[in-house]
């Protein structure tokens, strides 16, 4: 009868779905931390990275680092039964695959975000909840685009990194990034035309692409007074974006994160693109 019964648990331990082990979670980026909360499952986390600051319970759960820097003893010490992180950690993290399940997940465009999404939520066990969460997304992303019906299309520039002082050494969100379709759903297009994701650009590329609207999103730019970011441009009154004073500065990380809250992205865009316009 032992025999039986053993046997009887081993094939229920085989035939389980993991999520009832996944109750000690690690996300390696904060897209994947905020998943994780928005599929209600952020009392699981046990580990996050620095970066990971929202929600504000996420402040509040064990760093094991950053994208790159991880801490392998930290984690390992944590006991995870899941580790959800980024194609770039993974090398860092495969080590601990006889020890957790690893859910390796991109997020370079709002496909990722949607697939990233279905794959956490399909191993946490709430596929409906998942669902549910892409639906909602996709949801608030076509009513912003509604907004535009009929507008004419903005022409923008994100400019997502230079040197600190100078308009120099630039690169700008081009194809494939989930900004740049965040753009177009909040009635933009992408001043840049070729089919290079982050290319590195010249302030006489920038004249020749002619921008309504200038995005700096750059972390040089924090503590750096937006006067003195404007100050930088007002030689090139010339450009539509700069004669308008149409360049916001954006100093929120959220803009950096690909996950449940690229709503709001769209919609601050589409705020900048159409409100104040000339």
């Amino acid at each position: 009868m032992k025999s039986i019964k053993l046997l009887f648990f081993l094939f229920f331990l085989a035939a389980a779905p993991f999520h009832i082990y996944a109750e000690r979670i690690i996300t390696l980026a904060p897209a994947l931390t905020e998943m994780v909360f928005a599929l209600g499952k952020g009392d699981s986390l046990v580990g996050n990275t620095k970066f990971c600051n929202y929600p504000e319970e996420a402040k509040k759960i064990t760093r094991v680092g950053g994208l790159l820097d991880v801490n392998l003893e930290i984690i390992v010490g944590l006991k995870p039964d899941v580790i959800i992180l980024y194609p770039e950690s993974y090398e860092r993290i495969k080590i601990m695959e006889k020890r957790a399940k690893l859910v390796v997940v991109k997020h370079t465009d709002l496909g990722d975000v949607f697939d990233g999404i279905a794959a956490v939520s399909k191993t946490l066990g709430l596929e409906e909840k998942g669902k549910e969460l892409i639906s909602g997304i996709r949801g608030q992303l076509e009513s912003i685009r509604q907004k535009t019906v009929g507008e004419k299309k903005v022409k923008v520039l994100l400019i997502i990194g230079r040197n600190p002082d100078t308009l120099s050494n630039m690169y700008i969100i081009g194809a494939g990034d989930f900004l740049n379709e965040l753009m177009e759903v909040a009635g933009g297009r992408n001043a840049y035309e070729g089919g290079i994701s982050y290319p590195g650009i010249s302030i006489e590329s920038i004249v020749a692409m002619n921008p309504d609207v200038i995005i700096e999103l750059s972390a040089f730019n924090e503590g750096i007074d937006d006067e003195k970011v404007m100050a930088l441009w007002e030689k090139f009154s010339f450009i539509p974006a700069v004669k308008n004073r149409r360049i916001t500065i954006i100093k929120d990380n959220l803009w950096l994160i690909p996950g449940p809250r690229v709503p709001r992205i769209a919609e601050k865009m589409h705020s900048l693109f159409f409100k104040a316009r000339p």
